[in-house]
């Protein structure tokens, strides 16, 4: 399918693993059982990866370019890949938050650039796997080497190697600017003891939030008749029948082993994983519903969450999508893209009037521009082109304004 597109002209391998084997492959980190598909039950790393991603890939692109010191929107072919359609089989949307998926748990998010003869973007295809990187001694150029399942034949492998300038390449974090670190390493820890406790919660209380009890009978029993006895108590006063009164005959006498109250309250340390979380991935404890909530903290952390969080991976994005896409008459001609990060600052109406009041009466936005930024038609004959200042301020030289 989409990939096949990728991998054209590829070589084959082949190999004796199923088809549940290549894909475990491709999802498992350094041999261990800490993969997407099972940290995402948690719910504070499902709801981190999906604001993120989500954010990131919502925010509008911007094609403008410097005219001396003016900023003017363009017209750009990459319009279509970056705004509409990003290949045949994806929206833009979808192909950006597959590559920052991609990023988040595993470090690095890679896409394709697909070119037509003449040079100009036609597709951008993200690549659903983490590539061999190795050095060409010749040339010292670097090479991306990615194999993935053969989707018509089970079995096979598909490989192709891409320079840096094929790809787009989004990295998480990184300590030497190729390797990237994702969560899946950054809070392997973390994740693995808090797997470990949601698997023990989870016994806990399918026990009835008690713990094994010990019983005593007069005499000796052989293996199956304890057997037999255990399956039958805990068929009748566990799950759903525990805390029903017990009936013992046959001198039996059950004796419930102890348990404290700090650990029958175990599961409210569970939330040191959400703080860690958020430490990790800067996303705010409120948006990962933690924590004290107010409206006015809450839009304060959501400020923060995009000027301390989301701003150094959309600078790393602009400048990797504009050095890639773009071609060098377009960067020297004063093009680049942005992603607009007021579309997640919008607040409320009142907000927003109040914001545009002021930008209006300093000169700093005219009517058509206030009305662009709310999806709205310019005023009609040019009227919102129209600049305005307030009378009650004046340059502090002017005497006559005093």
């Amino acid at each position: 399918m989409i990939l096949s597109k990728v991998i054209n002209d590829a070589s084959v391998t082949y190999n004796e693993k199923s088809v549940e084997d290549v894909f475990r492959d491709i999802l498992n980190v350094n041999g261990s059982a800490i993969t997407p598909e099972n940290v995402e039950k948690l719910g504070a790393v499902a709801a981190a990866h999906r604001i993120i991603t989500n954010s990131l890939a919502a925010m509008p692109w911007q094609i403008r370019q410097k005219d001396g010191k003016n900023r003017i929107e363009v017209s750009h072919p990459l319009s279509y890949p970056l705004k509409v359609r990003a290949n045949e089989y994806m929206t833009a949307f979808s192909a950006e938050k597959m590559i920052f998926s991609q990023a988040f748990w595993h470090g690095t998010g890679y896409a394709y650039i697909e070119r037509s003869r003449s040079g100009e973007v036609e597709h951008i295809i993200p690549i659903p796997v983490q590539p061999d990187i190795g050095v060409n001694p010749d040339d010292n150029v670097r090479w991306y080497t990615f194999a993935v399942p053969d989707t018509v034949n089970y079995g096979r492998t598909l490989t192709r190697s891409f320079t840096e300038s094929q790809l787009l390449i989004y990295r998480f974090e990184s300590y030497d600017g190729v390797l990237g670190r994702g969560l899946l390493d950054l809070a392997r820890e973390t994740m693995d003891s808090d797997l470990k406790a949601q698997k023990y919660a989870n016994k806990f209380y399918s026990n009835g939030a008690r713990l094994s009890g010990i019983i005593e009978v007069a005499g000796e029993l052989g293996q199956n008749k304890r057997e037999q006895l255990k399956e039958e108590f805990n068929k009748k006063y566990s799950g759903d029948n525990a805390f029903k009164v017990a009936v013992l005959d046959l001198g039996m006498k059950y004796t419930p082993l102890g348990i404290s109250q700090q650990d029958s309250q175990f599961i409210e340390n569970r939330q040191f994983t959400v703080d860690e979380i958020s430490r990790y991935t800067g996303v705010p404890a409120y948006m990962l519903q933690s924590g004290k909530q107010s409206y006015a903290s809450n839009e304060q952390q959501q400020l923060d969450f995009v000027v301390n969080t989301l701003t150094p991976h959309l600078v790393q994005i602009e400048q990797e999508w504009r050095y890639k896409l773009f071609s060098e008459r377009d960067i020297r001609d004063g093009l680049y893209i942005k992603k607009n990060a007021a579309s997640l600052l919008r607040g409320t109406h009142e907000a927003r009037a109040n914001f545009y009041t002021k930008m209006l009466g300093i000169s700093a936005m005219n009517a058509d521009e206030i009305r662009a930024d709310e999806d709205m038609s310019p005023l009609p004959d040019g009227l919102g082109q129209k600049f305005w200042m307030s009378k009650n301020y004046a340059p502090v030289d002017n005497e006559e304004a005093f």
